[in-house]
């Protein structure tokens, strides 16, 4: 980094400024240290709050963090927690040595955040709810932001809204990423056959104001969508838990919420900067900090859904385990990516498909499996 640069001089500032309250979190240079800040406002995709909107929610994050620390030990209904009470840290990168969050993405120099925070939501909600951290969902970040947003007119100056794009999902769906793949000047295209592969979500909750739900939710459920306030100073975090330095701010941003750590005091945050920013890709922000539970602004923003419905072919797997009744002619098959999946079609179709199934496993080959909701409606052997 050559000396002359104006983004050494943020640093030195952000670090001095770190040291005065005990260093939580770690500044250095990222892969948008020397961006402008046109192309760092790019990377971003929220309308911005208005200076009204933020003084309204001037005791929010006081309030935000003693509510979030307040929830370790609380009651979990959802059947798809894995334990009773929500724990005083989770992480969805690592429950019990199972990882169900999808690889981080880079959304380039285009506001598409909600999109990407959105989707992200949407392919580990897929996973944890099957109990599948294999499932490898690659959803289109491309046909949510280019397509829906667009044709809704949903797409302003700023970005545009999670809570619009996941109606959209529950509504129309949205199709895989080999059918619309993601280039930030919407290179793209959609493959006319999309509606053959596609993923819908189920019942979108809206947790904002409330951080007990949002932990009780992505225990349950999966991540959440959240919007912050981008404060310059985020655009050089390099680790820690992250704490606003500076009140200089370029917009608003979305990420997804994969985890908690009370001893911490933060939320785990999967963003879309690419691999190379933060902590892999992730961010550690306190409880509170940057409006993250609470945007300012009258809608909804942080927000999940309790399943995902998926329709098309998924990628080649073993069949390790089947199962059938013989008095109906239902019959099983756990996938080795998905679990236990109900096959379709009738008695004859279940037959066929056990007969193939069988096959496959005698001979140690893979199956390619078509899934419609939870049912597999067709197979493919794969040499």
């Amino acid at each position: 980094m050559s000396a002359d640069h104006p983004c050494v001089a943020e640093i030195a500032t952000i670090r001095d400024s770190l040291a005065g309250i005990g260093d939580p979190w770690r500044c250095g240079e990222t892969r948008l240290s020397r961006l402008s800040a046109e192309s760092r406002r790019a990377r971003l995709g929220v309308p911005a709050p208005s200076a009204e909107e933020i003084t309204a929610r001037a005791d929010v994050p006081a309030r935000m963090a003693d509510v979030a620390l307040r929830a370790a030990g609380a009651p979990v209904a959802a059947v798809h927690a894995p334990t009773p009470h929500l724990p005083p840290a989770f992480d969805l990168r690592d429950v019990g040595g199972r990882n169900y969050v999808t690889l981080v993405k880079d959304q380039g120099e285009c506001g598409s955040c909600s999109a990407f925070g959105a989707i992200a939501a949407l392919e580990s909600t897929a996973a944890y709810t099957r109990g599948a951290p294999g499932l490898g969902l690659d959803l289109s970040e491309a046909h949510a932001f280019f397509g829906h947003a667009a044709a809704r007119e949903a797409i302003t100056p700023d970005g545009t809204w999670p809570d619009e794009l996941l109606q959209d999902f529950v509504t129309l769906g949205v199709t895989f990423e080999d059918h619309y793949p993601y280039s930030d000047d919407d290179s793209g295209s959609l493959d006319p056959r999309w509606t053959d592969r596609v993923a819908r979500a189920e019942d979108v909750v809206d947790l904002s104001r409330d951080p007990a739900a949002i932990k009780q939710h992505i225990y349950g459920y999966g991540p959440v969508t959240a919007c912050l306030v981008v404060y310059d100073d985020l655009f050089h975090y390099t680790g820690g838990v992250y704490r606003h330095t500076t009140e200089q701010t370029s917009g608003g941003h979305c990420v997804a919420l994969v985890g908690w750590d009370d001893e911490a005091g933060c939320w785990i945050a999967k963003n879309s900067w690419g691999p190379e920013w933060g902590e892999d890709g992730f961010l550690r922000i306190a409880y509170g900090e940057a409006y993250i539970e609470d945007y300012p602004d009258p809608r909804p923003t942080t927000l999940g859904c309790t399943g995902v419905n998926l329709r098309g072919w998924l990628p080649a797997q073993r069949a390790l385990r089947l199962f059938a009744t013989a008095h109906d002619a239902n019959g099983w098959v756990y996938l080795e990516n998905l679990g236990w999946t109900r096959l379709s079609g009738g008695a004859h179709s279940t037959t066929n498909k056990l007969a193939m199934l069988t096959f496959a496993r005698a001979n140690g080959g893979v199956i390619a499996p078509y899934i419609v909701d939870d049912e597999l409606s067709m197979i493919q052997l794969v040499q």
